[in-house]
């Protein structure tokens, strides 16, 4: 299963056709798609991808799921939960084999002060309690969005940063907070890039587009045995660099 995880900046309106085809081009089976504010531009491009689709409004932005297969049901989490500041979607596919696949679509709070990475603990606190029957259980799931979070391998240089990032960095003393990453590591899952290409995980960017010195968009599997973790990649082209501030990033899961 391609898996591909999406920023799409302020809903996508006016970018729908570009996006449609940075999205085609890596043919997904399954789309996790954040900052999904419009339902038209989310509807419209899972039309032309001949896709279902699950949209989900949080407290600030929302998050859409986009799948090949079925969607059997969803829980949109984040009006369920005041400490979720942006949003928050669980789904259940199901493939053509008949296995169920789950998947949350995650938007964390932004900015890279102590006092934001300490709101995105919360936030990941609140995540990790909703996901823990699935690792009570072992459940193999997929965690994938913009975790507005910083891996504490990733080499980070914050003149390639926008100009609020490099602000913290200053402020912060000369670092970025990276714990948020870290906690998602301890908790069993895995960053998907780190696994299939370990030095690109140190290196490639996904935020910003026009500033792409940090990477913030993560997929990260649960349960899978590391075997069927096919590869996992950053999209930088052309047509992402116009579509959105963020670059998407990819994985393949057998």
């Amino acid at each position: 299963m391609r898996i591909l995880s999406y920023n799409i900046l302020d809903g996508g309106e006016d970018r729908g056709d570009l996006l449609t085809r940075v999205i085609q081009f890596q043919k997904p089976e399954v789309v996790g798609l954040v900052e999904a504010d419009s339902r038209d531009v989310v509807s419209t491009i899972a039309r032309r991808l001949n896709m279902d689709f699950i949209h989900a409004p949080g407290n600030s932005h929302a998050s859409a799921l986009l799948s090949r297969f079925p969607i059997r049901h969803t829980i949109n989490h984040a009006p369920l939960h005041t400490g979720l500041s942006k949003s928050l979607l669980e789904a259940v596919v199901v493939d053509p084999t008949g296995n169920e696949w789950t998947f949350g679509v995650v938007h964390f709070h932004h900015a890279a002060y102590e006092e934001d990475e300490v709101k995105r603990e919360g936030e990941l606190a609140v995540l990790l309690e909703i996901f823990k029957p699935h690792r009570d259980l072992h459940r193999p799931h997929v965690l994938m969005g913009d975790f507005n979070s910083n891996a504490p391998y990733q080499q980070i240089d914050p003149a390639k940063c926008k100009p609020k990032t490099r602000d913290a960095w200053e402020k912060n003393g000369g670092h970025i907070p990276r714990r948020i990453v870290q906690k998602l590591l301890d908790a069993g899952y895995r960053d998907s890039l780190r696994e299939a290409r370990p030095p690109a995980a140190q290196t490639l960017t996904t935020f910003t587009t026009k500033h792409p010195g940090q990477r913030v968009d993560y997929i990260f599997p649960f349960g899978f045995d590391r075997a069927r973790l096919i590869d996992a990649w950053v999209i930088h082209d052309q047509p992402s660099e116009k579509a959105s501030d963020h670059y998407p990033v990819g994985a393949e899961i057998l």
